[in-house]
């Protein structure tokens, strides 16, 4: 338990603000790029993945306040 709690202690709130960041500019910059150059797929991924690194972020950013 102590090695999850080692883990769970690095996700504070400046990697949260990171994370967000970093899913943002993937969510809406990657996006339009890909959407530019008619590369639909890629696009559609990029949003995906955009909203999946927030989200898995704020969870840990959570679970970090519930477990540590």
């Amino acid at each position: 338990m102590d090695g999850i709690k080692n883990i769970l202690d690095l996700f504070d709130k400046y990697f949260l603000i990171l994370m967000i960041v970093q899913g943002l500019v993937t969510r809406i910059y990657d996006y339009n790029n890909f959407k530019k150059n008619n590369v639909i797929s890629g696009a559609k991924k990029a949003r995906v993945f955009g909203d999946t690194i927030i989200i898995l972020a704020i969870c840990l950013y959570i679970l970090r306040y519930i477990f540590v």
